[in-house]
Parts: structure tokens; C-alpha cells; sequence
């Protein structure tokens, strides 16, 4: 599992913030009103956005008698629940709503930047969210706090994991981890390192992972939040994949189902009965196992989750190992219905799962056609996933230098707005910032005029570069057709040369047979005759064939076992035969067996392969498959 975890520390620190904010209003403007809505918010908070929501909206009709930084909060949390109700534009709305209230007040503003991060991150829009946390970061800087500093460190962090950028995140979370160490907060320290143990897990580490979700724990356990929970359903995954403890995975799994039940939040309850029905199977639960993952697969389908295909293959997988073959193809039938819906559509690696299992499904079945058209889908995903990769790699370099330029750009002009908007609020320093405004927008011009000439230089060079490339590529395809067309003529020759050479080998068999049985004096060379006759029966004959078979068709008996394993190696032969259009005179001396049985042989041959009345398909398939 992909295990992606709902940022909920800073959260939680602006909802603290709020509340202690309004107790704080409401007993100095002793607005009874407003006292009661506190506390329905507080209330409602963590177990029903909805209401939670409908409460902050109430409490800004009062807006003249709250202070500047309760407002933003207040906008800054309605963002919130909208965030945990999956409304990222909504969410993204009223977060950028609060900016405006807090320009006074550096610490709120860089907080509410970095809620701002957290939800352009679960939207998968990295680049917004790195440039809201270096707004963060220089907010932070100003209000002299060492400690947000560290915690917008272990943010970016989580952002190069989602990017599957292991290298720079291990980097970013260990500045974090450094700069928090340096104080006593340890529950912010163990939210950092929970995301170190978040890029274990995701690189496949999972003794390591474990360890440190063990260590953190027993502080989430203080005051135990979504944050939590999470790291509850992520340690018992461990120790599944470890396959060292299945009774603490099912009690840690059951105690997150049952605490998010109550928080409402039924995404996270789906994986963890999905999780849970695969400790179910481990353990030889079998049809307890069946029960969580149907309410799994169904559930997550109800909610339109994005995790919905994840667990369906992880479903189809649990009903192929168990031949529950019928039930397996009405899961695929509904996945690949419900790729029409934008929030369940298919990404490349879970597609890649899911159609491995298909594949399973159809051979057991003796679906042939559908077994070959998801196979070619299957490689298809694969090769189009290398090519995305190289392609990535390719434009890295290229665009380092542009990213790099373009964050330093928006740090500049980041700190020139905001001299320009304590100008506004301060005019009896109006002229000494007028001056440094200046020196500032001066600085900027030089630095974009150096930048430019720099990008300049490195675009004619690209442009050299590539020119050079395109060269290069010319040649290299010109080669390559060539190094094609040499190739089959290669492999042509050579099964022209295998099928030559069997019939050669068939038709001296045939005749030293033939002379053996019309010898002139049979009681004077009987002994020679019996001795011939072994001779040949002993040959290996196949052993030949299959060596000079492989030269000319390297993956055809390998892609034919994988597509259905119920066949044997005499099979196997003989359907290599059957891929050089021998005749049946021709492959009964191969075989050591009468023509008779040669027909006998392509019936039962059809049979195993689910094909008994499908002459037609069976010639298409293996005439086809290479």
C-alpha cells in the first residue's frame, strides 16, 4: 500500500491556536453566542467536518468583534474540514481567503502557509506546494521561530517522497529532524520521524520502518488523533509484509477501524479492512478473509476512492489463489467499468497489479482471446511506464537549473511584497523603505538580468546539444533498421535451416526404418537390425529440434507456459512444431507417434488450452504469439 498520510499536525496547532484564540474573545466580549459556538466547534471538530464547518461559518457573521488573526484561522480551518471532506478547490479557496487578515502577523502567516502547502500537496501539485512552504520558511525566519523552521523542513520532505524523490527527501527530513532536535518538542519530533519511517515503508524497508513507527508511537498515543491511527494501519502493514507478529497487525488494525468509524472517515476504514482480511488470510481465515475484503472493495467503490483499483487487485489476487474464478471476473468486470470515473481512474503501476491478476483469471477460465488482449495490454503499460521514466531522466538536467532560478525568483519577489505592504501600514518609515525598495527592485533587476544572460548562454547551448542529439539519433535509427532488416533475414534462414534439417532428420529415420524392415537375409543381421532400431529410438531428436526452435523463436514456449501452466513440456514441443506449419506427416516421425495420433493429440491439445470447438482461435493463437 501506497500508504499516504492526511498532514494533521499543523492542523491540529490552528485549531488549538483557534480555540484558545476565541475562549479568549468570547470571555472578554462576553458574547454568549459566540461562547456557544466555540464549543459546538471544538465538539465537532475532529469527528464531523460538516458541522464543524457550518459552526466557523456562523462565527464569521460576528466578524466585527473578532481580531484579525481569529478570522484568518477561522478561514484557514473551514479550508480544513472542506480538505478532509475531498474539496480541494473549496479548501484552496478559503485557506488563500485567511492570507490577507494575518499580513500583520508573521508567525499566523507562516502557518497558514503551510496548511496552504499541505493541501496543494494532497492535490499531487508539488511545485505550489514547495513554493507555499518557502513563503512559510521566510515568515517563519522573520518571527525568529527556529522550531517552524524545522517542521516546514520535514514538509518538504514529504513532498520529495510523494515525488518518489527518495534522495532529496532523505535530505530535507533529516534538516528537520536536526533543527527539532535542538529543542524539547517531542511530539513534533516524532511527526518528522514518522515521515522518515513514511519513506522507509515506501522504498520497501520495512524492518526499519517498523522500528521507528514503534518508537513514535507511544507519543501519538498522548492524544490519539487521525495522525495516530495512521501510523497504527502503517505498522501492522510491516508487520504483515514481515510476516513476524499477524496477532499485533489484526488487534492494532481492528483498534483504527473502530476509532475511524467514529471519526467518520470511511476511506481509511476501507483500507484497513482490506489490510485486515489480508492478516485474515495469512492465518488461514479464509472465509473471514473473503468478508473483509468484499466490504473493502465495495466500500472504497462507494466512496469513489482512488485506492478503489489498489484493493480490487489485492481482492482479485486472494480469489485466483482460491479458484474463486466467477467471482474474480465480476470484479474485473466492474473495474474496468469504473475506469470511466475521474476519481477511480487507473494509474500505470496499479493497472499493471490489476491486469497481472487478470490475465490469471482468464487462462483458469479458458478465455483465451481475453487472456491474450490483457497480456498485450499488460506489456503495453510496462513500456509506455520505461519510456515515461526515461523520458523524466532525460529532462532533468534541463530543468534543474530553470527551478532552481525560478524558486530564487519567487523568494525575491516574495520579500519585495512584503516590504511593499509594511510600507503601506507604516507610513512615518515611508522613505527609508522607499530607499530600500529601491536597492531591492535594483538587485532583482541585476540578478534577473545575470539569470537571463546565464539561461541564454545554456539555451544555445541546448540548442547545439540537441542539434548534435538529433545527429546522433539519425544515425543510430539508420543503424538500427539495418541491424532489423539483417535480423530477419537471419532468423528467416534460420527456420528455413530447423524446418530443413527436422525433415531431414524424419525422412533418414523413415528410411533406415524402411531398410532395416526390407533387408534381404533378415536371419543373418537380425541382431544388427534390433540394435539399429534402438539406436534410433534413443536419439534425442527433440533435444535438437527445441536447441535450433529457440534460436529462431526465443519466447514462444516461455509466453505459452505462462499463459497456460496446466500444459506439459510434451506439449509444449508439440505446439512448437505446430508454430513451423509442419505437417502431420511431417511431426508424426518427430514425435515417434502415427498421424492418427497427431490429430488425436491437436484435439486434447485444445482441450487443456480451453479451445475444444475454437480450430480457428487455436490456429490464430499460435500463429500469433512469438
Amino acid at each position: 500500500m501506497d500508504y499516504i498520510c492526511i498532514p494533521n499536525l499543523a492542523m491540529k496547532k490552528q485549531l488549538l491556536l483557534a480555540l484558545v484564540l476565541l475562549l479568549f474573545l468570547s470571555v472578554q466580549a462576553q458574547t454568549p453566542e459566540i461562547d456557544k459556538l466555540n464549543q459546538q466547534i471544538e465538539n465537532s471538530v475532529r469527528s464531523n467536518p460538516d458541522s464543524a464547518k457550518i459552526y466557523m461559518f456562523r462565527l464569521l457573521k460576528y466578524s466585527d468583534k473578532l481580531h484579525d488573526t481569529i478570522l484568518a484561522v477561522t478561514y484557514s480551518n473551514i479550508g480544513i474540514q472542506y480538505n478532509k471532506l475531498a474539496v480541494p478547490d473549496s479548501a484552496e479557496f478559503y485557506m488563500k481567503k485567511a492570507l490577507p487578515y494575518a499580513e500583520n502577523y508573521p508567525l499566523t502567516h507562516a502557518q497558514l502557509y503551510l496548511n496552504l502547502a499541505i493541501n496543494y500537496r494532497i492535490g499531487a501539485r508539488y511545485e505550489e506546494s514547495l513554493k507555499a512552504l518557502d513563503s512559510a520558511m521566510l515568515f517563519y525566519k522573520e518571527a525568529g521561530n527556529r522550531e517552524g523552521e524545522g517542521i516546514v523542513f520535514g514538509e518538504m520532505g514529504s513532498n520529495y517522497n510523494y515525488m518518489k524523490d527518495s534522495e532529496k527527501a532523505l535530505e530535507y527530513l533529516k534538516k528537520s529532524i536536526a533543527i527539532l532536535s535542538e529543542g524539547d518538542n517531542m511530539r513534533e519530533l516524532s511527526v518528522v520521524r514518522q515521515k522518515l519511517a513514511n519513506l522507509y515503508y515506501n522504498n520497501g524497508n520495512y524492518a526499519f520502518a517498523k522500528d521507528i513507527y514503534e518508537d513514535v508511537l507511544p507519543v501519538f498515543a498522548k492524544n490519539k488523533s487521525t495522525n495516530y491511527y495512521y501510523t497504527l494501519i502503517s505498522y501492522a502493514d510491516c508487520l504483515v509484509k514481515l510476516e513476524e507478529n499477524y496477532q499485533a497487525a489484526e488487534e492494532a488494525l481492528n483498534e483504527a477501524i473502530s476509532a475511524l468509524k467514529v471519526m467518520n472517515n470511511m476511506e481509511f476504514v476501507w483500507v484497513s479492512m482490506n489490510n485486515l482480511a489480508q492478516v485474515y488470510n495469512a492465518t488461514g481465515r479464509i472465509q473471514q478473509a473473503q468478508q473483509a475484503y468484499q466490504e473493502a472493495y465495495e466500500g472504497s467503490f462507494r466512496l469513489n476512492s482512488p485506492r478503489f483499483l489498489e484493493i480490487s487487485a489485492q481482492y482479485l489476487d486472494f480469489l485466483n489463489s482460491h479458484k474463486f474464478y466467477d467471482q474474480a471476473l465480476n470484479v474485473i468486470a466492474r473495474v474496468k467499468s469504473s475506469s470511466k470515473i475521474p476519481r477511480l481512474k487507473m494509474n500505470a503501476d496499479n493497472e499493471i497489479a490489476f491486469l497481472k491478476e487478470a490475465v490469471a483469471t482468464y487462462s483458469q477460465k479458458g478465455m483465451a482471446e481475453n487472456s491474450l488482449e490483457t497480456f498485450e495490454r499488460m506489456d503495453f503499460l510496462k513500456d509506455s511506464l520505461n519510456t515515461a521514466i526515461n523520458q523524466t531522466k532525460s529532462l532533468e538536467l534541463q530543468q534543474a537549473y530553470q527551478n532552481e532560478l525560478q524558486r530564487e525568483k519567487n523568494i525575491v519577489l516574495e520579500q519585495n511584497n512584503e516590504l511593499l505592504r509594511e510600507n503601506n501600514s507604516k507610513k512615518d518609515k515611508i522613505i527609508f523603505l522607499s530607499i530600500l525598495s529601491f536597492v531591492l527592485v535594483l538587485t532583482m533587476v541585476i540578478l534577473l538580468y545575470l539569470a537571463n544572460r546565464n539561461k541564454l548562454k545554456l539555451q544555445n547551448q541546448l540548442v547545439i546539444n540537441l542539434k548534435n542529439s538529433k545527429e546522433i539519433l539519425e544515425e543510430n535509427s539508420k543503424l538500427e533498421s539495418e541491424l532489423l532488416a539483417e535480423r530477419g533475414r537471419t532468423l528467416a534462414n534460420k527456420e528455413k535451416e530447423l524446418v530443413q534439417v527436422s525433415l531431414e532428420i524424419s525422412n533418414l529415420k523413415t528410411k533406415i526404418i524402411e531398410l532395416v524392415d526390407l533387408r534381404e537375409n533378415p536371419e543373418q543381421s537380425e541382431a544388427l537390425a534390433a540394435e539399429l532400431k534402438d539406436l534410433l529410438g534413443n536419439y534425442n531428436y527433440w533435444k535438437y529440434f527445441k536447441g535450433k526452435f529457440v534460436e529462431v523463436h526465443p519466447a514462444f514456449a516461455l509466453l505459452l507456459s505462462e499463459m497456460f501452466p496446466n500444459l506439459s513440456d510434451n506439449d509444449i514441443a508439440f505446439c512448437c512444431m505446430l508454430k513451423l506449419q509442419l505437417s502431420t506427416k511431417e511431426i508424426g516421425p518427430l514425435m515417434g507417434i502415427s498421424a492418427e495420433q497427431v490429430e488425436s493429440k491437436k484435439a486434447s491439445l485444445r482441450r487443456k488450452m480451453g479451445m475444444e470447438d475454437d480450430l480457428f482461435g487455436f490456429e490464430k493463437l499460435i500463429d500469433h504469439l512469438e
